[in-house]
């Protein structure tokens, strides 16, 4: 039996300034006896502020912040996390921490125009590990780069006593996945993404987007594979960004944020064409 525990925080769906509705994103707090590792961050002022908490209720020390992805939803809570836990390290695995620190202004900028004052502003970054192995009271977990999920560079974070991955968003849960930001030729290597995570076995696996009472679950990783496959397909196959909402509504009428799914097919019905 592991000495570790996971406690996932997700904030809520919340509709945006220009519309549509921004997907509920997770922090995962890993637990030891003494020590605690939080993966990602939450970007809003309250909800950092509630992972905070989570963090402080805990009775652990934090010692690492571990940054998935170059998302600013799941890094823009970092310099208020560190303001309040100075003496913990932000990292990341070196690519996405060189990616990170790349775009930072265009991430202020950009979060300032399309949220509107919603979000933090972050002037912090995290440093590049070199060493992909974190220890929590000497359990050890695995940083893992992944060649594509919604974004690349991407990692997961796996902690092989609880058979657990914390997946950032190599996968989806009960979510409409956000596929605007890739295009149709990295969808192949965002299937390959999800494969190798699967190839871990984890039966506990914390997606980077999830609807909360849906818990953890590893046949997440299935559902995401199987909705982007069945997307790529359907890009192909049908005639309109209309007809592959309609489908993939009829597919999956439960997954949340709808408007997801829009911009994601508008986009890649755009981007069929142009080539066309």
């Amino acid at each position: 039996m592991s000495d570790l525990a996971l406690d996932v925080y997700t904030c809520d769906v919340f509709d945006l300034p220009g519309g549509g509705q921004f997907s509920p994103t997770t922090s995962t707090l890993i637990t030891g006896p003494t020590e605690a590792i939080l993966v990602d961050t939450q970007f809003r002022a309250a909800d950092v502020d509630e992972v905070i908490e989570q963090i402080e209720d805990s009775g652990k020390r934090l010692t690492t912040i571990f940054i998935t992805h170059g998302h600013f939803d799941h890094y823009f809570g970092l310099e208020r996390l560190l303001n309040r836990f100075p003496d913990a390290r932000a990292v990341a695995v070196p690519a996405v921490a060189k990616e990170i620190a790349a775009n930072l202004e265009s991430d202020r900028a950009y979060v300032r125009e399309f949220l509107g004052g919603l979000a933090l502003d972050n002037a912090a970054v995290p440093e590049a590990l070199d060493n992909l192995v974190l220890t929590i009271d000497g359990v050890e977990l695995v940083a893992i780069e992944i060649e594509q999920a919604d974004t690349a560079p991407t990692a997961i974070l796996h902690i092989p006593t609880l058979q657990a991955v914390v997946a950032g968003d190599v996968v989806y849960n009960g979510v409409n996945p956000m596929l605007a930001m890739t295009e149709r030729s990295d969808w192949p290597n965002w299937i390959a993404g999800v494969d190798r995570l699967a190839s871990l076995n984890p039966t506990t696996v914390v997606a980077g987007h999830k609807r909360p009472e849906l818990g953890d679950p590893a046949d997440c990783i299935a559902e995401t594979r199987d909705y982007l496959q069945e997307f790529v397909t359907k890009v192909d196959g049908l005639q309109s960004a209309r007809e592959l909402i309609t489908h993939m509504q009829s597919r999956y009428p439960n997954h949340a944020n709808p408007s997801t799914l829009v911009v994601s097919a508008v986009t890649a019905f755009k981007r069929k064409k142009a080539n066309d």
